[in-house]
């Protein structure tokens, strides 16, 4: 508990009647510490309380002393005490008299001690964060104010070591995934990066449901001791995310918004050249006679209006020739298809509301958040918004009961046009065979969808389906979310809490396509034979939660040095999902969505799961004179994905600490080493997310013939799957090492952990089975990993006098890493590509290369055969010569191969690289001064590998598939010739889509990319109005601000036009684009 000196004497003097006339007062004082030493500059403010634009400032000297000379006198003050490493002090309601000496004596507690009150959200419950002994970090809602993003996941990014957050692509909404200490699992729900579970206000949540506004606190559980209370489903970690209550005393309102304007990363200078553009692809493919159809009288048109920067009347950009007997539309322009297909900025909106107040027998808080999204797409474009409201209110009903009600309503909207799924889909599909020499629409107002020189559909058909604007889809959202809670507190320092929640989650969606219309020759309309089918489809599903929880707590000091603190309780879960899908053909509307409105074959599918959870948990804590610290938790859980002989295991933790600052010995240091503790921890968690909610169920999968009987198909089964006897929990052990050292009065914090976890259990195949079984073997569990990495936190905070005002400043970093291995495994063949014991998780293989040959000369007399990585060359009769990669023969058989591509026979491959993520770091710093406020913050990872996969069109370029539409702008020059021998490709030719085992589709040392970035996260600069000027206006508080995200990146990448983490979201780099985004906006306070 916090205890807090504060010594005030008023020394009344008599002074003559002239002396009582005075307009002004002296108040003076002294600020001492625990050891009644002297404290300078700490900051002393005086605020009126009847009237708090009259307030003063002043500081201490070298002896502590302050001094007040302009305050009037009979008034009441509230003075407040601040200085970096002590606890801020406060004195209310002190009462002045004019013309009168008044004299205040202050004692401020170190930071170390003020800390001692300082609390973290464990599970079920708080607790003082001096007297953690597990591994646990928490950031404050504060920390994530005035950000110009749509989603928390994307702000936390950085803010906590060892919680990795991958993006899956820049889609508005998109929903990061969260892992917690890298590689969790290689079977079922958590297969590699398992997501923790994440617990709001409780109960089961997803993060970037919330807004911002409404977070008080995030906290995240690393370890088995910090998480075991929440057992099966806490084995890879815990985020609990605490939302703001209502507090007593007079209501007030905020109101809080942003608007901003979002770019892309990377760039987007593509080349726009027709005639460049197209006989770069068509000499990319010339060894099967080219590409675009294109003759060289085509190419003489497209040459004559290279520089063309837009079109010149009498060098029209589509021409009408007769070609192959019709006449038809023949092009030769310079569209830029980027621009005319993407938006170069896109609009983004933040409202939010809150309302909170109550008295000493009932709170309240409503908080209401709007957010609005453009997406990327120009040409119909796609939009998210989001809204979402919270309400709380607490009663204590009698000194002994409280309850509240905790109810939260999500929706979200995501509208679209073009492919089902709209955003990466769309994305994705719309980046092939759209050569800025072909017009995306007709002179007469019709989509292009073909040439007729060629047989490629236009932007994969998407270019014409957005332009008809008749082929959409709707992606909506909702969650209804309800906690009711009573807490009864039957003795002193004994309370129980029962809490009963209900959640509804439902997505319903619906996709429309209609056939959209184009037109080759003029005059006739034809009808895009890929998207030919006239459909509508809706899809429905719910998902249903309920929870339980009762538990009670009951803490006891004896004797002022023994402290104990007893938890246990019981938890329930019932998890229900359903799911509709129907499909109806040949609408009699196109602009009419409605399943009635079909005449054509109608499908229906469907299915439901359930599962359930039950546990019963304890916490016991101990700790003698708050020094030596100790921990246990236990689980006793149950799962109903197991079978009823396997459900139930208990799985227990433990964990210790040693205050050392605290012994008498170390009195001598603590001016320097504030605090200083050790800790450690071991635990076991069951992890039961390992499969289906029924994987000890053997299933039969119905099915449809092909063929028709009697005038129908048949409905068939399959045969049963097998499934083991004994599956259970794959148990996951962890154990954790820990320091926390305060230096300087806590002025300079350093945090470090090291760590292991070992799965054991995992599921994986069992004893081979003979082929004539006529089915898969079933997974047992029989596999073993182990992880083990640390994580670093280093923080500094201080204060320092600028101009007469104290200016606060802080500055933080921080650094984690991990790596997996698989110690234990049933695979006898050993391929390099499977997992295998002794396998890093994240491997890859490839081959080496040294360099290109210099002339043909050179590559017809180099001794290996290297035909295993020159198919394209073999099966097209093409000689191997200057300005091919040269391939290192490995185990000097003088054959380039894979050998039996086994750890034993790898042929010529080796370890290259590895696709983990790799020291992932985060540095802060920030200031404020007279109202001002600025803070930045930087994220990056220091390495991780990336092979660009076959279609990685923005890094192979029409050495992939060579009709890709967005090739970067200087791309030529990258490209091997005799005149360019440095160049970073080899001689031009499309390889890495083609076939297998061909020259860049085999992975290899040169390409092989090092994801490593750092990127300025964060650029906050804001001001806030005195409150002297602002209670003018009965407001109580207004900052203004302007902040800027992901507003540089620095990366080893070698491609400006593919952002690192759209590499390590899809192994092609082609997912809908991340992007940078500037916003300001004002938070006002009533």
């Amino acid at each position: 508990m916090r205890i807090i000196y504060s010594l005030s004497t008023m020394l009344l003097m008599f002074f003559s009647f002239g002396a009582v006339a005075q307009t002004t007062t002296v108040v003076s004082g002294t600020v001492l510490d625990e050891s009644s030493n002297p404290i300078e500059g700490v900051t002393v403010t005086a605020v009126n309380i009847a009237d708090s634009t009259q307030r003063d400032i002043t500081s201490t000297n070298k002896e502590g002393v302050f001094r007040f000379t302009r305050l009037p006198g009979n008034k009441t003050y509230d003075f407040r005490f601040t200085h970096v490493g002590f606890g801020d002090h406060s004195i209310k309601a002190f009462a002045i008299r004019q013309g009168e000496n008044n004299s205040l004596l202050v004692r401020m507690q170190t930071a170390a001690s003020a800390a001692l009150e300082d609390v973290v959200v464990v599970g079920y419950g708080t607790q003082e964060k001096v007297n953690l002994t597990g591994a646990v970090s928490q950031v404050s809602g504060e920390d994530l104010r005035d950000r110009p993003v749509t989603n928390i996941s994307s702000m936390l990014q950085g803010a906590i070591p060892n919680l990795n957050i991958r993006m899956g692509g820049g889609v508005p909404g998109q929903m990061g995934s969260l892992n917690v200490r890298g590689v969790t699992s290689i079977s079922g729900d958590n297969a590699q990066t398992g997501a923790p579970l994440v617990l709001i206000d409780g109960i089961p949540g997803t993060i970037d449901r919330l807004s911002p506004e409404e977070v008080e606190s995030i906290t995240v559980l690393k370890d088995a001791a910090s998480a075991a209370v929440y057992g099966a489903r806490g084995a890879f970690g815990v985020v609990l995310i605490t939302t703001k209550n209502g507090k007593s005393g007079k209501s007030t309102i905020r109101y809080n918004n942003s608007f901003g304007f979002a770019t892309p990363t990377v760039s987007t200078d593509f080349l726009t050249n027709g005639y460049d553009w197209t006989r770069l692809h068509d000499r990319a493919l010339a060894h099967v006679g080219g590409y675009s159809g294109y003759t060289e009288a085509d190419y003489a048109e497209l040459l004559a209006r290279r520089n063309d920067v837009t079109e010149d009347p009498s060098r029209p950009w589509v021409t009408i020739q007769n070609r192959n007997g019709r006449d038809q539309y023949v092009y030769y322009g310079n569209y830029d298809w980027w621009d005319i297909m993407f938006t170069k900025w896109q609009a983004i909106t933040n409202h939010n509301l809150n309302i909170s107040g109550g008295n000493d027998k009932v709170t309240y808080m409503i908080n209401g958040n709007m957010k609005n999204m453009d997406g990327i797409m120009r040409i119909q474009p796609d939009k998210y918004k989001s809204n979402t409201v919270r309400a709380k209110v607490t009663a204590q009903i009698n000194p002994w009961i409280r309850v509240s009600n905790n109810t939260n309503f999500y929706n979200s909207t995501y509208d679209y046009y073009g492919r089902q799924g709209g955003g990466n889909a769309n994305f994705v599909h719309i980046n092939v065979h759209g050569s800025p020499a072909y017009a995306p629409i007709n002179p007469d107002g019709t989509a292009s969808y073909r040439t007729g020189l060629n047989n490629y559909d236009i932007g994969d058909g998407i270019f014409a389906m957005l332009i008809d604007g008749k082929t959409r889809g709707a992606e909506r959202k909702y969650e209804l979310t309800t906690i009711n809670q009573v807490v009864i507190t039957p003795v002193k320092d004994f309370n129980i809490t029962g809490n009963y929640s209900y959640s509804l989650f439902t997505d319903p969606s619906f996709y429309r396509q209609v056939p959209a219309k184009y037109s080759l020759t003029p005059g006739v309309i034809e009808t895009t034979p890929k998207y030919s089918i006239d459909q509508l489809s809706e899809d429905q599903q719910f998902n249903q939660v309920h929870v339980i929880n009762i538990f009670g707590e009951y803490s006891k000091k004896i004797a002022r040095v023994h402290n104990f603190k007893i938890m246990a309780g019981f938890n329930q879960e019932h998890h229900k999902a359903k799911k509709i899908t129907a499909t109806r053909m040949d609408l009699s509307s196109e602009i009419l969505n409605d399943l009635n409105l079909g005449t054509g074959e109608q499908t229906v599918f469907g299915g439901s799961s359930a599962y359930a959870l039950q546990g019963y948990f304890y916490r016991f804590n101990y700790n003698y004179r708050g020094k030596y610290l100790f921990e246990t938790n236990g689980r006793y859980d149950g799962s109903s994905r197991f079978p009823a002989g396997q459900r139930f295991g208990f799985f227990p933790s433990a964990s210790v600490g040693w205050r050392i600052s605290e012994e008498g010995f170390f009195n001598p240091i603590k001016h320097i080493v504030s605090d200083l503790k050790i800790r450690g921890s071991v635990g076991q968690l069951g992890n039961q997310a390992v499969s289906s909610p029924y994987p000890y169920i053997s299933t039969m999968n119905p099915g449809t013939m092909a063929y028709i009987l009697d005038g129908e198909r048949s409905r068939y089964y399959g045969s049963p799957s097998p499934v083991s006897g004994d599956l259970t929990w794959e148990r996951v052990t962890s154990y954790n090492v820990g320091i926390d050292i305060g230096l300087l009065r806590n002025r300079f914090t350093v945090s470090y952990d090291q760590y292991v976890r070992n799965t054991q259990g995992m599921l994986s195949n069992g004893v081979k089975i003979p082929n004539v079984f006529g089915a898969t073997q079933p997974l047992v569990n029989i596999a073993d990993l182990r992880t083990k990495g640390f994580e670093l936190s280093v923080g500094w905070r201080d204060m320092v006098m600028v101009g007469g005002k104290p200016m606060r400043y802080n500055a933080g970093f921080n650094l984690s890493d991990n790596r997996s291995h698989i110690t234990k495994i049933n695979n006898p063949t050993k391929l390099t590509h499977s997992l295998y014991e002794g396998k890093e998780i994240g491997e890859i293989w490839g081959y080496i290369t040294d360099g290109y040959f210099k002339t043909d000369a050179e590559a017809r007399t180099y001794p290996v055969n290297q035909a295993w990585l020159n198919r394209v060359r073999i099966d097209n009769n093409i000689q191997i010569g200057a300005g091919d990669l040269r391939w290192v023969d490995l185990n000097g058989d003088n054959t380039i191969s894979a050998g039996a591509n086994t750890i034993d026979d790898p042929g010529d491959q080796r370890v290259v690289g590895n696709s983990t993520p790799r020291y992932q770091y985060a540095f802060n710093g920030g200031l404020n001064w007279r109202g001002f406020d600025l803070s930045v913050f930087f994220q990056g990872l220091g390495k991780m590998n990336w092979y660009p996969g076959n279609n990685a069109d923005r890094f192979w370029g029409p050495y992939s598939r060579p009709y890709f539409t967005f090739i970067p702008k200087d791309f030529e020059s990258q490209i091997w010739s005799p005149e360019n021998p440095n160049a970073y490709f080899p001689t031009l030719m499309a390889y890495v889509a083609l076939n297998a085992n061909n020259e860049l589709r085999a992975t290899n040392n040169k390409y092989l990319q090092d994801l490593a970035y750092l990127r300025l996260k964060n650029l906050t600069l804001g001001y806030t109005l005195p409150q002297n000027f602002t209670k003018r206006f009965k407001i109580t508080s207004f900052r203004m601000f302007a902040s800027a995200e992901n507003m540089f990146t620095w990366t080893k990448l070698k491609s400006d036009y593919i952002d690192p983490e759209q590499a390590m979201a899809d192994g092609n780099g082609r997912v809908y684009p991340f992007n940078k985004t500037y916003s300001f906006g004002f938070d006002i306070s009533f």
